[in-house]
């Protein structure tokens, strides 16, 4: 979350103190300022070691004192000190409410470095709100104002602040202005000051990484991570080392892994989630370079899981989404569940200004959508790419660092004026100085070198500016060429980048295009193919219709005329021959029920739901019931069980029945057998059907056509088999059909 800030020493306020008027100092005595400053001291110390309750007390306690003694910088001082804490503590409603008290009092007694400070905490207040457009005109009032013509530790911080809400906007030239100048004070002001130069260094270190320059950011990282650890801030080794990890990830796998366990390490030393997070953060980032995404996706879930809970950092929260996206991609995740991610990473960044993580979301989903062979929509997430892209690397980037390097130039040549009036002064006090010694005053003279020695340490000063400045401004055109490298390759990375796409598209189009004529001819021959399926079918229907016609007019029709026949020949003898009539009458009723059998045989040959084999063969058990068991011949079926799943079609079931009904009824009425034996099996692709009776047999060769044979034979022939009946006198008759199964 926050920095840690540092109010002004004890000394410091001192001088302060005696510059006031007479009137305000009468309101309070050194003992007062001695008390509030001593308080506040032990605030830090707690505030240091992260103990806010405590800080917080000693905070109040100043305060309350300072405003019982009428002692209103010390009263400021204290709400500056609580409000440091809010922020830290990411209380950042509190810290607004003190933050506008410490500008209202600044202003009252006209303190011109509280008032500064107070609009320097109200912009961190809203960089930390995510506000970035609110907090860049905050800073630079409290900079204008004060701090910028007053170096002091404010200025340091602020300038500090500041690089890193440009940063956030992606403005990399405003943002690396605003760090040096930061690094600049602390550096030449403030030395000793390890926390905030190692916070200046490792923001420098990442504009840096984003440029893509990663040899500097490593340098800055690594300079950071010096002043870290001399200050001993746990957390903050842990956010050190985990940049340097991710800096050396692509550059030098082995120092990336040792910096993560040492992030790792610190991290859990800390026990600060933030630094927690940001460690499996690392973590998954070095194991999604070094392709191993499963790892890379479980540390992602970690730091999603506490993020979601905490709800504190959405960009990161952002960033996560994406990459959590990036990895169910190669892992060939479903796409709603890649997806689900990009969505929620979209969602949170159209809620912040963000041009940094915007172009690399696009990017990200361009790819995915050019993976999944969605051209249209990676074409369009492409040009979002470009679009914030060229809006961070720009021509008006460029500009300002132009104008950065003219006020460098113009300020070099002040100083160097300002160097050669120093040095005509002190010439002039060196003059002034050997005259007091000649007159023997060597009060003057002491005086004299006081000044002479003050205006060359403020020359040294100035050389050491100059020095800097120099290098600044050396960086500065490196900086302003790599940009104009980087726009150049913009350019023709969208150039081949649309190029690429285009051919996707065409080679897409004439995919579609083929796909389609050939689901046109597909559509053309299926039509033809139905067209023929109609006609056969049609044609198997009249085949049906004739069939059953030409059934009725050769069974139905001839028992019909016999019937006929009889009944009028019976009617005739009715009254002369009784016994004739009787017996033509049974004759009458014999036919009657072969008729209805013949019957009931054409209209089950032709029910579709007789084509199992398995209902062939309980209409065969039916039909030798009523023909051989009603008259005491016995029946042995022998049947193979796979042989009943086979399914035949309504003419091949009429036929073969047929053919066993001849073959029974032969049998039943001209064998004289006891016995019947039925074989129905199937060997290799034919079905076989065998009727035997141990009957007295006849001479084929005199009778070849006797007792239906020749129907046997025919049907058999009709259904592409044969039939084979072999017979002798005194040795029974065997029927044998063999057809094709199909």
């Amino acid at each position: 979350m926050a920095f840690r800030r540092y109010i002004w020493c004890y000394t410091i306020f001192c001088s302060v103190f005696v510059l006031c008027s007479k009137k305000v100092a009468a309101q309070y005595s050194k003992t007062d300022s001695t008390t509030v400053f001593s308080t506040i001291d032990k605030a830090e110390e707690f505030f240091t070691n992260s103990n806010y309750d405590s800080a917080l007390f000693y905070c109040n306690k100043a305060e309350e004192y300072s405003r019982l003694h009428n002692f209103k910088k010390g009263q400021a001082y204290a709400q500056i000190e609580a409000t440091d804490i809010y922020i830290d503590k990411d209380d950042l409603v509190k810290a607004d409410i003190t933050a506008a008290a410490v500008n209202k009092l600044g202003l009252q007694i006209k303190d011109s470095l509280i008032t500064a400070v107070s609009w320097m905490q109200m912009a961190q207040i809203k960089m930390y709100s995510d506000k970035f457009d609110a907090a860049v005109p905050l800073f630079e009032k409290s900079l204008q104002y004060y701090l910028e013509k007053y170096p002091t530790k404010y200025s340091a911080l602020a300038y500090n602040d500041l690089g890193y809400t440009w940063g956030r906007k992606g403005e990399l030239s405003k943002q690396a202005d605003a760090l040096l100048k930061s690094i600049r004070i602390y550096e030449n002001y403030f030395p000793d000051r390890h926390g905030e130069l190692a916070i200046a260094l490792s923001n420098l270190s990442t504009v840096y990484y984003g440029l893509n320059q990663k040899d500097k950011a490593i340098e800055y990282a690594k300079r950071s991570l010096v002043y870290r650890e001399k200050t001993g801030d746990i957390a903050r080794l842990s956010l050190g080392c985990c940049n340097i990890s991710q800096y050396y990830i692509g550059v030098n796998n082995d120092e990336a892994e040792k910096y993560l366990q040492q992030c790792v390490k610190y991290a859990l030393q800390s026990k600060q989630e933030a630094r927690i997070v940001h460690s499996y953060v690392t973590a998954a980032y070095l194991y999604n370079t070094n392709h191993k995404p499963g790892q890379a996706l479980e540390y992602e879930m970690k730091a999603i899981a506490m993020m979601e809970k905490s709800k504190k950092d959405s960009v990161m929260l952002a960033r996560r989404y994406m990459s959590a996206g990036s990895i169910c991609q190669q892992l060939k995740k479903d796409t709603a569940i890649t997806m689900a991610y990009y969505n929620k990473s979209l969602a949170i960044l159209k809620l912040l200004p963000d041009k940094f993580n915007l172009r690399d979301f696009y990017l990200q989903l361009s790819n995915y959508y050019k993976e999944i062979q969605n051209y249209d929509a990676a074409y369009n997430s492409y040009k979002q790419y470009i679009l914030y892209k060229d809006s961070i690397v720009s021509a008006n980037t460029q500009s300002s660092i132009a104008e950065i390097a003219t006020k460098y130039e113009t300020e070099k040549k002040d100083n160097e004026i300002s160097k050669l009036q120093i040095n005509q002064k002190i010439r002039q006090l060196e003059i002034e100085k050997q005259k007091a010694i000649i007159a023997g005053n060597l009060s003057e003279a002491k005086q004299k070198q006081n000044e002479i020695t003050l205006l060359s340490q403020q020359k040294e000063l100035q050389d050491a500016r100059i020095k800097q400045q120099g290098e600044l401004l050396e960086k500065q055109q490196l900086v302003s060429k790599n940009d104009q490298q980087q726009l150049k390759l913009s350019q023709q990375e969208r150039e081949l980048k649309e190029k690429e796409l285009q051919v996707q598209k065409q080679l897409r189009n004439i995919i579609i295009g083929s796909g389609a004529a050939l689901l046109i001819l597909g559509g053309f021959i299926f039509n033809r193919y139905q067209l023929k399926k109609k006609l056969e079918q049609q044609n198997e229907l009249l085949s049906v219709r004739n069939n059953i016609a030409r059934d009725l007019h050769d069974e139905i029709g001839s028992t019909l005329t016999s019937i006929k026949i009889l009944s009028e020949v019976s009617r005739n003898n009715i009254e002369k021959d009784s016994k004739k009539s009787s017996r033509l009458l049974s004759q009458i009723t014999e036919q009657s029920a072969q008729m209805q059998q013949g019957m009931s045989d054409i209209i089950w040959a032709i029910k579709p739901d007789n084509d199992k084999l398995e209902n062939i063969l309980a209409r065969m058990r039916e039909y030798t019931n009523y023909a051989l068991e009603n008259k005491n011949i016995a029946v042995a079926f022998s049947v193979n069980e796979k042989l009943l799943t086979e399914s035949l079609s309504m003419q091949q079931r009429r036929d073969l029945f047929l053919i066993f009904k001849e073959a029974v009824n032969n049998a039943a009425k001209y064998s004289a057998a006891t016995k019947v034996d039925i074989v129905l099996q199937k060997e290799n692709d034919n079905i076989i059907l065998q009727v035997k009776d141990n009957g007295k047999g006849f001479n084929e060769v005199k009778n070849p056509g006797a007792n239906g044979l020749i129907n046997i034979r025919s049907r058999a022939a009709a259904l592409g088999g044969i039939a084979q009946i072999i017979a002798a006198p005194g040795e029974g008759t065997t029927v044998s059909v063999k057809i094709p199964a199909t």
